[in-house]
């Protein structure tokens, strides 16, 4: 069960960053001072398998790993769902309604990125 990450600093930007972790899962999401919901990052699967769906406001959707176009939103968006623990329900809806509007949508063609979680506070939960 995905369980929120505390103690995560704000962007540059001053935007909220919230992080939600499970053994499958990381979220980060980004808020505006209004709560408003400015990005999600919903990253799965484990170790050379991971794949990241992204969505930023005024941006839009990618998705980045192995073999990225066998994107298969109900399966993603089925574990999501059993898996959501501790996000609260504005964002759990958000990030199930982000995976399906890419799996209808898609995104442009761009370069896979090397590696996810690449900024300091999204590395790996510390004991």
């Amino acid at each position: 069960m995905l369980r929120e990450i505390t103690g995560v600093s704000h962007d540059p930007g001053g935007n909220a960053r919230r992080w939600f972790h499970d053994d499958y899962f990381d979220l980060f999401v980004r808020q505006d001072e209004h709560g408003e919901i400015v990005g999600l990052e919903l990253c799965y699967g484990v170790g050379h398998s991971e794949h990241a769906l992204v969505w930023k406001k005024g941006t839009g959707h990618f998705h980045d790993g192995p073999q990225a176009d066998r994107f298969n939103a109900d399966d993603l968006a089925a574990r999501f769902a059993a898996e959501c623990g501790e996000v609260p329900h504005r964002i759990s809806t958000s990030v199930l309604r982000t995976i399906r509007d890419y799996a209808q949508v898609g995104s442009p063609a761009r370069q896979p990125r090397r590696r996810y979680r690449r900024e300091g506070w999204q590395g790996q939960e510390e004991g």
